[in-house]
């Protein structure tokens, strides 16, 4: 009879009422929401995060607003999407082993933008739109972090400046809507960049400047860019956790989506006149902001860098497992997480070693099966936002920094000796050449990640003799020791 129902049951909008007695439903109608809010990069993370937060809202009946959905990128997701009429199934897991499953409404439309250019456009531009939300990542916001500009050789870029009426980037069909646009708009990043909604103003600012002068007027007078730091963990749902959807709660979930049971969302308050109360879901609205930001983006982002690179070379594919090596562990919390805590401003009424304790018992969620490659993606960019300027605030104050040296040797290592087919990077190439002569040329490495060549000079003796280390007598050793 389970079976049986298990094959017949699917989520949509006939079925999910009768959900009820194993899950969480919906309160409110999900179709007669009013699609208020635009959101560009659909993904796992938004739906457990984002539109958790608008979940809870309409549970509470303090809003009636749903959201438009938009990739700008090719996706398989319109059919299954469409199929479930937008439902989904959120189930979170704790430590402990406890889960929660809802199932979420507030989605109520979706746009293929590559294929339709123009719709994306008109959604951004209308009246009705009040807010617009992104989680596009970093990379999707053409950004020169280096010269703090916009990319202009970015191939989106040069193709949206080329043909500005059929853009491809989320700037280039952000202004475009702009163009048209006659309310007040507010547009928040959900993405883990540092100062995410300065580096999305000005690089709109800077394409408006080339392209779309006469908006700059109403950029700057009616469209509010807050800044935010978001914080879920959230995996690839994979196909046995779709299995334990049916097998668990009685139907077919095709679109699901498994998070750890911890949510946060900080945002400062400009521009959130008008829009619903996020802090009745349990945001943080706040103008510290840039200070919550840098606590996760250093000991969290930089903690799971710090993390991946000896735990794969041990042998460990996944977090948790990784986290009860007991030398990994201390050395995550007991070493890498104390130097980078010095660099941290203290924010008032909050408690650093707690939320370190917090973090370690995250990542030791055995629920949450998420995989080491996946913290190993990126490792340029995720060192240069988390590590590198902890390292160079040690290196300026005179502070121990040997752990955060440790943790760019296991990174070369991992470069020097790992398959490159599993190297995910956007300099993957120039990073390995640079591995290559590591020892005769360390500045090479040191500036393809910030470090200047001063820094460097400092850097270079305690870098090479981890190093050293590491070759001769293995990582395993080298962290026993460590801790």
């Amino acid at each position: 009879m389970h079976e049986e129902r298990i094959k017949m049951t699917n989520l949509n909008l006939n079925t999910y009422k009768g959900l009820e007695d194993s899950v969480e439903v919906p309160v409110y109608d999900p179709t007669a929401l009013v699609p208020s809010i635009v959101h560009l990069g659909l993904g796992h993370f938004h739906r457990s995060h984002f539109c958790y937060f608008l979940h809870r809202l309409l549970q509470q009946g303090r809003t009636n607003w749903g959201i438009e959905e938009v990739d700008l990128l090719a996706s398989a997701t319109k059919e299954r999407a469409e199929k479930q009429d937008y439902l989904y199934t959120l189930c979170s897991k704790d430590p402990q082993g406890g889960e929660k499953a809802c199932i979420i409404g507030c989605i109520r439309g979706y746009t293929e933008g590559w294929k339709y250019p123009e719709r994306v456009t008109e959604l951004i531009a209308r009246n009705q739109t009040k807010l617009i939300t992104l989680t596009i990542t970093e990379k999707g916001y053409c950004y020169d972090a280096e010269n703090q500009s916009l990319d202009w050789m970015h191939p989106s870029i040069v193709h949206d400046l080329a043909h500005p009426a059929t853009p491809q980037s989320a700037i280039g069909h952000i202004a475009l809507a702009l163009c048209t646009r006659k309310d007040p708009l507010t547009i928040a990043s959900c993405d883990n960049m540092p100062s995410n909604g300065k580096v999305l103003y000005r690089c709109i600012k800077q394409y408006c400047e080339q392209v779309f002068p006469e908006v700059l007027p109403f950029l700057e007078q009616s469209v509010s860019f807050p800044l935010s730091m978001v914080d879920r963990i959230t995996p690839n749902t994979t196909e046995a956790d779709t299995a334990h959807i049916a097998e668990t709660y009685g139907y077919q979930d095709a679109w699901s989506v498994v998070s750890e049971d911890f949510l946060q969302w900080v945002i400062e308050p400009e521009g959130l006149e008008g829009l619903p109360d996020f802090s009745k879901a349990g945001a943080i609205v706040t103008g510290e902001v840039e200070s919550y930001e840098m606590m996760k983006i250093r000991l969290l982002n930089g903690s799971h860098s710090a993390l991946a690179y000896p735990a794969y070379l041990l042998g460990y594919r996944q977090v948790d497992e990784a986290m009860r090596d007991e030398y990994l562990r201390k050395f995550i919390r007991e070493c890498y997480m104390q130097e980078v805590g010095k660099s941290i401003p203290s924010i008032d009424g909050f408690d650093q070693e707690a939320y370190k304790d917090q973090l370690i018992a995250r990542f030791q969620n055995r629920s949450i099966k998420d995989t080491i490659l996946r913290l190993a993606q990126d490792g340029s960019k995720k060192f240069t936002n988390a590590l590198i300027p902890a390292l160079q605030y040690a290196l300026r104050n005179h502070l121990p920094l040997g752990s955060m040296v440790l943790a760019l040797v296991f990174w070369i290592h991992f470069l020097e000796t790992a398959d490159p087919s599993v190297i995910d990077d956007g300099q993957k190439q120039e990073l390995l050449s640079a591995a290559s002569v590591i020892e005769s040329e360390p500045q090479q490495f040191f500036s393809l990640i910030g470090i200047s060549v001063e820094q460097g000079s400092a850097l270079k003796q305690p870098l090479l003799t981890s190093l050293e280390h590491v070759n001769h007598n293995g990582v395993a050793a080298v962290l026993s020791t460590r801790t």
